[in-house]
């Protein structure tokens, strides 16, 4: 393994001039908040930092680096990174990361907790790795709890989707039913070997509030790193402070790709951690997926640059260029669309198309279908009835085919497969969703087959199909898929990229939505109309909800490599009126390309 010189020499070679990334890596703050943005080098930099701290701390030996984040699918990508970037760096092939690593969501990590240690809280939870982890919503509750047990629960989870901040009344609105939650879980979910996401985290926080397991953790962990910070929820927030002590804590993520509010992200987070935990701020300012991408980082930095200058727009002088086209029809829309894309996929490009609202892309579908070119069909939701079912049936034939030897076979695999082709009920798919059912088994089969490719242990594989399943996580897998044509909504789409991008039906009350922005702009007059657009007037009072829906703009544009494309048309809405193309396209000094 190399020694300090050696691999800050490495290091230096691999960042090159980028000073904010090696300011980070070598800095000896013991609490920093980085602001990280997509195709800025993030996972990159958080590999060489703990590559760093493995080989100028001395104690490390003895003790662990804890990588921790908010999605599966950030998860396995930091596992996959670590395991073939890591060696390399420290050169030495042979280091035995699961010794100095631990990466992990916050439930994963919860699982593994309550696994060695819940004991101390329910006996029947030493057989944690037989437990089936459900939402506060499956209808396998059914089986154990009433009507208003059950309401208990879809109350404490609605207060921790809806928990905005750390206001006195927030934090009592969870406690109040925090008692109850806890004992229902306690007295009949657990010992029937089922427990829930948010169960998880509380017992868990519970678990940590005991004082030897705590201390035991603080010190184990010497460092964690903390990546996606911005979509972390309060349960979530509770676990992690409850780790911190006097090791090493890193914060990573970008509050402008923020979009998560709606599950329970917690706003203003960072600025919360900076006051409370008295955290260095640090930013890494260059964008290396776009450095020979002009038009691209332009466009990136144009729009970061909206959410530091809101209450300046008057004076923004920042420009970019955007492609855009604007159709008479939803018909003309789509048929452009389509026939634009079939030129990319012939240059070997992948592309997808990312929407707001799944009805955006119907006509797309159509016109697809028409021409009989294939596509993968993402358009689900985490919480849409078919998804949950499918991933607990999944894990339940999984689970039940690999056995008490945790099996991975070939044949086991395949039975699993076999049995959920089989398990197409009326009562669950109907026609209109069926396509759900269709892409997750693609999905399902896409798991197994990278898994089984994969260089681990048999117990790695059995661990990540399970983890996977677990979380309801397939949808993260879109981009193993073999088409090269992908629609889904850019939440869906959130971690993933593509070659090309494509943003249909940008129109006033789709994209920002009737429920939202545009009814509030509407009521506040914080609009100027025009023939074929609305412009936005940066109102104080909208501040919040118009970040809310750029940060959506953000993270859709920001998942194509190479270009992104947008489209809205002056068709007639549902009540007869023409639409109008949304704000977003008439932003300050935001200029477009046409010739496409």
């Amino acid at each position: 393994m190399k020694n300090k010189k050696a691999i800050s020499k490495s290091i230096e070679d691999i960042h090159g001039k980028d000073e904010e990334q090696l300011d980070f890596i070598f800095s000896q703050k013991q609490r920093i908040i980085v602001t990280a943005p997509a195709g800025y080098g993030k996972t990159k930099t958080m590999i060489s930092k703990i590559a760093y701290k493995i080989v100028t701390d001395p104690t490390i030996h003895h003790k662990k680096i804890l990588a921790l984040t908010f999605s599966v699918n950030a998860a396995n990508k930091i596992k996959k990174d670590t395991n073939e970037l890591l060696p390399e760096l420290l050169d030495d092939e042979n280091v035995d990361l699961s010794k100095k690593l631990d990466v992990a969501n916050y439930h994963n990590l919860a699982r593994i907790l309550l696994k060695k240690h819940g004991y101390l809280l329910n006996k029947n939870l030493g057989a944690m790795d037989s437990f089936r982890i459900v939402s506060d919503y499956s209808a396998v509750l059914k089986d154990y709890l009433s009507s208003s047990e059950m309401d208990i629960l879809s109350e404490y989870d609605k207060c921790i989707k809806n928990f905005n901040g750390f206001e006195k009344e927030n934090i009592d609105n969870v406690e109040k039913l925090e008692s109850n939650y806890f004992e229902i879980l306690n007295e009949i979910l657990i010992p029937n070997e089922v427990i829930t996401f948010n169960g998880l985290l509380l017992f868990s926080y519970y678990l940590l509030n005991k004082k030897s397991i705590r201390n035991f953790y603080q010190q184990y962990y010497k460092m964690i790193i903390v990546d996606e910070f911005q979509d972390t929820n309060y349960l979530s927030y509770r676990l992690l402070t409850k780790l911190m002590g006097e090791n090493e804590i890193i914060l990573m993520g970008d509050k402008i790709q923020k979009i998560y509010g709606f599950i329970g992200a917690i706003p203003d987070l960072f600025d919360h951690m900076a006051e409370e935990f008295n955290m260095e701020e640090m930013r890494f300012k260059t964008n290396h997926r776009f450095d020979d991408n002009e038009k691209m980082k332009k466009l990136d930095s144009y729009i970061r640059s909206i959410f530091l200058n809101y209450s300046e727009m008057d004076s923004f002088d920042k420009e970019a260029e955007m492609n855009f086209k604007f159709f008479k029809s939803n018909h003309k829309e789509a048929e452009f669309i389509v026939e634009h894309i079939k030129d990319k996929i012939s240059d070997s490009d992948d592309v997808s198309i990312l929407c707001r609202a799944s009805y955006c892309t119907n006509e797309v579908i159509e016109k697809l279908e028409e021409q009989s070119i294939s596509y993968f069909n993402g358009l689900f939701n985490d919480t849409d009835r078919e998804y949950v079912a499918f991933h607990e049936k999944a894990l339940d034939v999984f689970l039940e085919e690999s056995g008490i030897n945790q099996s991975i076979a070939k044949r086991v695999l395949s039975r699993v497969v076999d049995r959920m082709e089989e398990l197409l009920t009326e009562d669950i798919y109907e026609d209109d969703t069926m396509y759900i059912y269709n892409s997750l088994l693609r999905l399902l089969k896409k798991l197994f087959q990278k898994t089984k490719a994969e260089n681990i242990s048999k117990n790695k594989k059995f661990e990540k199909i399970s983890f996977v399943l677990e979380n309801e996580s397939l949808k993260h897998l879109m981009n193993e898929i073999d088409e090269r044509i992908t629609i889904t909504t850019i939440h869906g789409a959130k971690g993933l990229e593509w070659d090309y991008v494509y943003i249909p039906r940008v129109t006033a009350y789709s994209f920002p939505t009737s429920k939202g922005l545009c009814k509030l702009c509407s009521a506040k007059q914080g609009k100027e109309e025009f023939d074929k657009c609305c412009k936005f007037q940066f109102l104080s009072s909208l501040r919040e909800e118009f970040e809310e829906v750029l940060s959506i703009f953000y993270v859709g544009i920001t998942r194509a490599k190479k270009d992104v494309f947008l489209f809205a048309n002056m068709g007639l809405n549902r009540y007869g009126y023409h639409k109008k193309a949304s704000c977003l396209i008439a932003l300050p000094n935001l200029n477009y390309n046409q010739n496409f």
